[in-house]
């Protein structure tokens, strides 16, 4: 039930999106959905969500598939974006270890004493997402 109007309504495929990091992740959701016959879902990544708004949201966690955690990878405006571009429901998939990942990942930014943190930093705002999601956490064993 939705609170835009009175009563129930259907979730449609527009009203669900798929958001990555990549382009090339995107092109190849796209590609697996038309294979099923999925139509009308968008599939993009954060740049391109951004703005945008969705009744149900798939995220693939930026750092799935990655062997190491890069700036790219760890920008906390990238992981805000996939994780709010819902209204009533958000599915981030990700692979078992990035935890590991992030506790393995060096700082290379140089530490400057006495300069206030304007932004959270992205290690911090990974771990606190996933710690978050792991009291809703689903286990998947093919």
């Amino acid at each position: 039930t939705g609170e835009r109007g009175p009563g129930t309504s259907p979730l449609t495929a527009d009203r669900v999106a798929v958001g990555t990091a990549h382009r090339d992740q995107a092109a190849a959701i796209r590609a697996a959905l038309a294979e099923l016959g999925v139509t009308g879902v968008a599939v993009d990544t954060a740049n391109r969500l951004q703005g945008r708004e969705f009744d149900v949201t798939v995220v693939l966690h930026p750092l799935s598939g990655r062997p190491d955690a890069t700036a790219f990878h760890l920008e906390t405006g990238r992981l805000c974006v996939l994780t709010s571009r819902h209204r009533h429901a958000c599915i981030v998939i990700c692979r078992a270890g990035v935890p590991e990942l992030l506790d393995e990942h060096p700082s290379t930014e140089p530490v400057q004493l006495g300069v206030t943190i304007k932004f959270p930093d992205g290690w911090e705002a990974n771990h606190a997402v996933l710690s978050h999601l792991s009291e809703h956490r689903v286990t998947w064993q093919p």
